[in-house]
């Protein structure tokens, strides 16, 4: 997971502003990846150049998406951007072209943090929207970026298990949601301890763990539903970024693989939630042996 490199500079005042910059910031995605791809497919990487040109292509579909959705809506006018968009990639389409050491997966793996950083973009703004319909708005922005990490984490995944060496132990064993409600609970005694506590939104996270974990334990005793994760090393129990990024992993890969419809649903919430907590924390590094 990655959180925001910066906050956003300011509100969306009105659902102009924000249909202005939800395309800006798709359009800039596509030129970049289109970009990235035009340069790698000249140094003859086709196959690289191909997968940046189709997630090129899938920023495209976002982009008529926005307009579709706007077009829904008469009344909105053309607004100019309320403040520049923020940077959501991990660097240039230069940068990225020009390693030597880019791979499949290196490149999916950049595209989900660029996803989760536009994921924690929108989540703020709606927590510091004025308007309903921009709060709204920006909900369902983050819904639909909560929804592009999952496609392109389950990519990942594949890219991974397809270049990794052979004989590479999986290290993945049975989890329940008991256990995840246990390490919820870890957190939260972890966040309210931290001197930093005093400030409000430490409060309320450590609050909102101990709800999930609550969620987590009722789900657990309905639908016993148990998960395949990697083993969390001891000292990291300890780590608040390293449990922050441990539980949102799980619950990702649980909506994922998931095919009840319940247990899905909580799976969402409570990820949500987690992914929005490490862009508060900001977590200290991947404790996914695929990551």
């Amino acid at each position: 997971m990655t959180s925001l490199k910066d906050e956003p500079a300011g509100r969306i005042r009105s659902m102009s502003e924000f249909f202005a910059l939800a395309h800006a910031m798709e359009l800039d995605a596509a030129t970049r990846y289109t970009e990235t791809s035009r340069q790698l497919r000249a140094q003859g990487e086709t196959a690289l150049a191909d997968l940046f040109g189709e997630l090129a292509e899938t920023e495209r579909g976002h982009i008529r998406q926005i307009d579709e959705w706007k077009d829904h809506d008469p009344s909105q006018g053309n607004a100019d951007l309320p403040w520049p968009i923020p940077d959501t990639f991990d660097g240039t389409p230069e940068e990225m072209a020009g390693t030597r050491l880019l791979t499949p997966y290196q490149a999916l793996a950049s595209a989900v943090r660029h996803e989760q950083r536009s994921f924690g973009f929108w989540t703020y703004v709606a927590a510091h929207a004025d308007a309903r319909d921009v709060r709204e708005a920006a909900e369902q922005m983050a819904l639909e970026e909560l929804e592009h990490v999952s496609l392109l984490r389950r990519e990942r995944r594949k890219a991974f298990h397809a270049g990794r060496l052979e004989g590479r132990p999986a290290g993945e064993a049975p989890v329940t949601l008991a256990a995840l409600a246990t390490f919820e609970r870890r957190l939260a005694d972890l966040m309210a301890r931290d001197a930093s506590s005093a400030h409000e939104p430490t409060r309320s996270l450590a609050a909102a763990a101990k709800d999930a974990a609550a969620k987590l334990e009722a789900l657990h005793a309905a639908k016993h539903p148990v998960l395949s994760l990697p083993a969390l090393a001891t000292e990291l129990t300890s780590d608040q970024g390293a449990l922050a990024e441990y539980l949102a992993e799980a619950y990702l890969r649980l909506a994922e693989t998931s095919q009840d419809g319940d247990v899905v649903s909580i799976a969402q919430e409570v990820a949500r939630e987690a992914i929005y907590r490490l862009g508060v924390l900001g977590p200290k590094g991947p404790v996914d042996p695929d990551e």
